[in-house]
């Protein structure tokens, strides 16, 4: 794959590289073969700078093109946001006609929360306009952004580089290094904003062409953007941002947002922490399919065997010899891990409590060719599934999943009730999502997989009414599920409320928090939002944003003068003891005399 210009630098290679040769021959009379034959070593090497010179030419001439083509790009998107912004009309009261779902395929979770929100929405309304739109897929991002900013993550937390697992362990650290709205590292800057813009033109043009009514996002890459829109060029746009990790990193706060949707009660803290109001927060969970929610409900009043035989008819692989006649058998679901794959399978069939282990190898036929090689106890059923659709069926009738913590794989175990087997966590917000089903009793961390065997052995064969079995971990994993969380998003954005909130805003008919004395700014009982600056419609896109978040005023030099105004107050101030409110005005009345003292010294 070529990525940026490096296809148009290759075009200007060959061009560059032919007229280099040719033009050496002609330099040195090279028109026979006797000639060539009669070359110096010296010239032979001459002939090899002159090829990399071309090269080197090839990418600064591409270079170029990129940043004229670029520049070019810029004026003409200023005047189609201005005109857009120009023609814009808010609407109020209206139906919700054209909804735009922006994600980032930097991993699976941020796409599958975006077509469940696709699918809840045309299942609540379903002459409803809705678009997902992946960042991270041309035209809408330029291959230089997708090959750093999704390739190369994906490669290192994958420990697919030079560096091995010290890449994962980078990302770890900068994700923790990141974690702080006020840090400009988190925050950026005047051109790392405009860097990121510049790379992200076509999504920009698309918002200002579609005019959606409201714009949700689940990742928060897009939120910055169109955040930025509504700041310097008053875009009259309603966005809601769906979190979709267990916790709320620094990076999905991007104001103004009129709702966040967060898993839990944490990550709502977190929010409140970093300075969004209460009210502009909702507890949902994450978004999953919502056959999911309809499997739960066929199969919520039947008996084991009957799922099992509704989950064979519906299932769209032949797993019969697996699953039947041993019906009493726990099921354990290993999703495909990567590289840990054959390591984990080898370790789980060494167990001593029988299991039916379904293995789910996804597209990696590689992997499924070498463990159909593996051979199996007799005490153990094995099924190997490729790619398979039916996720949702296998999820509800399984006892145990093993597979890494993402926030999706997550939520979708935890609304099925099962227990989590921990493995393999990215660093980052995947441990994060690891600490949260050991916090909740919904699951284990497996560090080294020669534990998983006796683990798991020892959870099995415990009574159901003790603690730590099996039954008790789906009993906490169904206590903290919410199945329901697509639809809980989906009728918010359908409602008027996103809308309605903007309008106060817009009309800066806003009421202030209060603050409480000892931590952060509490919202009162009326509803409150975040200030936005003044905004300015004739600037670029790329001018430098007001403040994102919440910054103090500049503070003033203190001069000679206030530090003698200060000695003095210091040194007539006396201890609070609590007395009437006379004594307090007496104070104050010789802290004035003792000021105005020196002013007349």
């Amino acid at each position: 794959m070529d990525y940026g210009w490096y296809g148009l630098a290759g075009v200007f290679a060959i061009l560059l590289v032919i007229a280099s040769t040719f033009g050496f021959i002609v330099i040195f009379d090279l028109l026979t073969w006797r000639a060539w034959k009669q070359l110096y070593a010296s010239e032979v090497l001459l002939w090899i700078l002159f090829v990399l010179g071309s090269l080197l030419l090839a990418k600064v001439l591409a270079t170029v093109v990129h940043l004229i083509a670029t520049c070019w790009k810029i004026r003409q998107y200023r005047a189609l946001i201005q005109t857009a912004v120009h023609d814009q009309e808010c609407r109020q009261g209206s139906r919700v006609r054209k909804v735009l779902i922006c994600h980032a395929s930097v991993g699976s979770g941020h796409s599958r929360a975006a077509q469940a929100l696709s699918s809840a929405l045309h299942r609540l309304d379903a002459s409803l306009e809705v678009r997902v739109v992946d960042l991270m897929e041309p035209p809408y991002a330029d291959r230089t952004l997708i090959y750093f900013y999704k390739d190369w993550y994906l490669r290192l937390v994958g420990g697919h580089t030079v560096c091995g697992d010290l890449g994962g362990h980078f990302v770890g650290f900068l994700f923790d290094r990141a974690n702080n709205v006020g840090d400009s590292f988190t925050e950026g800057n005047a051109l790392q904003r405009r860097i990121t813009q510049s790379f992200l033109l076509n999504f920009l043009q698309l918002v200002c062409e579609m005019k959606p009514d409201i714009l949700v996002h689940t990742h928060f890459l897009s939120p910055e953007l169109v955040a930025s829109l509504r700041r310097r060029h008053g875009l009259k746009v309603p966005q809601v941002t769906v979190v979709t990790d267990m916790d709320v990193h620094a990076w999905w706060f991007q104001q103004p947002t009129d709702q966040y949707f967060v898993p839990r009660e944490v990550a709502k803290f977190q929010l409140i922490a970093d300075g969004v109001p209460k009210n502009d927060i909702t507890v949902s969970g994450i978004p999953i399919m919502p056959q999911f929610q309809d499997t739960l409900k066929a199969v919520q009043n039947l008996s084991k065997r009957e799922r099992r035989l509704r989950f064979l008819r519906e299932m769209d692989a032949p797993l019969h010899d697996t699953f039947l006649p041993d019906c009493d058998r726990p099921v354990v679901v290993q999703m495909s891990t990567g590289r840990s794959v054959t390591h984990i399978f080898k370790n789980l069939i060494t167990m001593e409590t029988p299991i039916i282990l379904v293995l789910v190898c996804g597209r990696q036929a590689d992997a499924r060719k070498q463990l159909e090689q593996v051979e199996v106890p007799q005490r153990h059923r094995v099924a190997l599934l490729g790619f398979t659709s039916c996720i949702h069926e296998l999820l509800a009738i399984a006892d145990v999943v093993i597979s890494k913590p993402g926030g999706l794989i997550t939520s979708e175990v935890l609304a099925c009730g099962l227990m989590m087997v921990v493995v393999d966590p990215y660093p980052g917000q995947e441990e994060r999502n690891a600490s949260m089903l050991l916090e909740e009793g919904a699951g284990i961390w497996i560090w080294d997989y020669r534990d998983a065997p006796y683990r798991l052995d020892r959870i099995l064969s415990s009574p159901p009414e003790s603690k730590f079995s099996l039954a008790w971990y789906k009993q906490n994993a169904r206590r903290i599920a919410k199945p329901d969380a697509a639809f809980k998003v989906a009728r918010y954005v359908l409602s008027d409320a996103p809308r309605q909130r903007m309008l106060v805003e817009e009309r800066g008919d806003l009421e202030s928090s209060s603050t409480s004395p000892n931590g952060p700014p509490v919202a009162t009982q009326s509803p409150t939002f975040w200030t936005p600056p003044p905004l300015i419609s004739s600037g670029s896109i790329f001018s430098e944003d007001p403040l994102r978040v919440r910054r103090t005023s500049p503070v003033r030099r203190l001069s000679m003068k206030d530090f003698a105004q200060m000695k003095v107050l210091d040194a007539n101030a006396v201890p609070h003891t609590g007395e009437s409110e006379d004594s307090s005005d007496t104070e104050d009345g010789s802290e004035t005399h003792s000021y105005l003292q020196v002013q007349e010294d």
